[in-house]
């Protein structure tokens, strides 16, 4: 009778301690991911999304393929490489960051190398590399668990804001259409099906809403993927103001597959680099650890791309001249340390553009901002005090305007040569700051200018 109750207790608990025993020790995992910013108008996070998406992957048990600002056959040899890796893999993961496209009812990455401003429906399917052939190469490898995870269509900052290509006449579209996962396949997306992904989602964040919000979620161990991306598209929803909606498509697998299976908290411990291979398949040194999202350092302020900088600006400018103007919004989030936010209010209020003046109101607002080494605000400021006139408040901003100009922010040479006129500078000074200001600009669209006259590449 004993030996009967021992085998019923162990037909009952195996499948349990076998379940566990599969939870401890993961299989092969092993991913493959991408980030490409170096387009002729740079993108400001893919890089950083890349290298920090590598990092979590690696705490969590992956073997991680990093590729960053690669092209299409680089992009193709790589996800072929991941096919041929994954066989027998628990898990095969592809992250891309970077310029996506939608040609008729196909979804494609635009790699480095692509005409960003010719993108016709027919330019989009020889330059880039649909997602159907990235799904289908993580199908074909075998894995038990398969998913594409795209940060793309990100925003491209030129002229003040983001530019859309036309539509009619073979023209392609921004955004991902609404395509289906393949069977076995996951495939989250950034936004929802025709809409363009945010590149960053404050001035001083060092990833995009996505990435950020990803990283997050991918720190709780245990939680199935459907939760994941849930809790993902929530964030990115509020982080965005409601603006980003990522979607997710689960192509007949199942939503409980687990990417933290305990071993991805981040902690305070420093811990090795990626090893990443490089275009040609060997190995380069280690990176270094992901970056958090934070402000900038104390004496390490950042150079910004001027077309980034020249778009927050266009945004906080049509904030400034909403009517009513959202005041109630705008305090909301800069008490939250949105420096965009700050800004907006601070210069709205401080210079009387939003239909009310508080000088001392506003100037405590562009203040906060500037004192994150933010450009705009730094600029914004300058241009306040430079209207008291003082000795010291003219002094004050020329060290503002310093800073903004050195981290890449050229209307801030504009306001250096009004300063260089008013403080009886001598000619040459001012005639160089007239100078900056000018190549600035230039340096700003010349690369949009550039891509425009090129023809499409086969």
């Amino acid at each position: 009778m004993r030996r009967l109750v021992l085998l019923l207790l162990m037909l009952v608990f195996l499948p349990f301690l076998h379940a566990h025993a599969a939870v401890a020790a993961p299989g092969k995992r092993i991913a493959l991911v991408v980030g490409n910013a170096a387009y002729p108008q740079p993108l400001l996070n893919p890089v950083n999304d890349a290298r920090a998406m590598a990092e979590r992957l690696r705490r969590l048990g992956f073997e991680v393929l990093l590729r960053t600002d690669i092209n299409s056959a680089q992009l193709q040899q790589a996800s072929a490489e991941l096919s041929t890796k994954a066989r027998g893999a628990d898990i095969a993961l592809v992250f891309y960051a970077g310029h996506g496209a939608q040609a008729g009812e196909a979804n494609y990455v635009l790699p480095i190398g692509a005409n960003m401003h010719a993108l016709s429906s027919s330019a989009i399917e020889a330059q880039g590399v649909s997602v159907a052939s990235l799904a289908g190469d993580l199908q074909r490898s075998g894995a038990r668990g398969a998913v594409l995870i795209l940060d793309a269509c990100r925003q491209e900052y030129t002229r003040g804001g983001a530019q859309v290509p036309g539509h009619g006449n073979g023209a392609a579209s921004h955004g991902f259409s609404d395509m289906a996962a393949p069977r076995g396949v996951v495939i989250a997306y950034s936004a929802g099906p025709g809409a363009l992904a945010r590149d960053f989602w404050s001035p001083d964040s060092r990833n995009s809403p996505y990435t950020s919000a990803l990283l997050d979620a991918l720190d709780a161990p245990g939680l199935p993927m459907g939760e994941l991306f849930s809790q993902v598209a929530s964030r990115v929803a509020t982080m965005t103001h409601e603006v980003q909606k990522p979607r997710v498509s689960f192509g007949e697998t199942s939503a409980r597959l687990v990417l933290n299976m305990g071993s991805g908290k981040v902690t305070a411990e420093p811990s090795p680099g990626v090893l990443a291979s490089n275009d040609n398949g060997g190995t380069r040194a280690p990176l270094p650890p992901a970056v958090a999202v934070k402000p900038p350092a104390a004496g390490s302020a950042r150079v910004w791309p001027g077309n980034v900088l020249q778009d927050i600006n266009y945004e906080i400018r049509m904030q400034i001249a909403a009517r009513p103007f959202p005041r109630q919004q705008l305090e909301k989030r800069a008490r939250a340390g949105d420096l965009v936010a700050q800004t907006a209010l601070g210069y709205g209020i401080g210079g009387g553009d939003a239909g009310v003046k508080q000088p001392k109101a506003g100037m405590q607002w562009l203040e906060k901002a500037a004192a994150k080494d933010f450009p705009v605000a730094q600029t914004y400021l300058a241009e306040l005090l430079m209207g008291k006139g003082d000795p010291a408040s003219l002094k004050r901003a020329g060290a503002l305007l310093d800073a903004a100009s050195q981290a890449g922010y050229s209307p801030a040479h504009a306001y250096q040569f009004d300063l260089a006129r008013r403080t009886g500078a001598p000619p040459q000074e001012a005639a160089r700051h007239l100078q900056d200001a000018l190549m600035g600009l230039m340096k700003d669209y010349q690369g949009a200018a550039r891509d425009l006259m090129q023809p499409p590449k086969k």
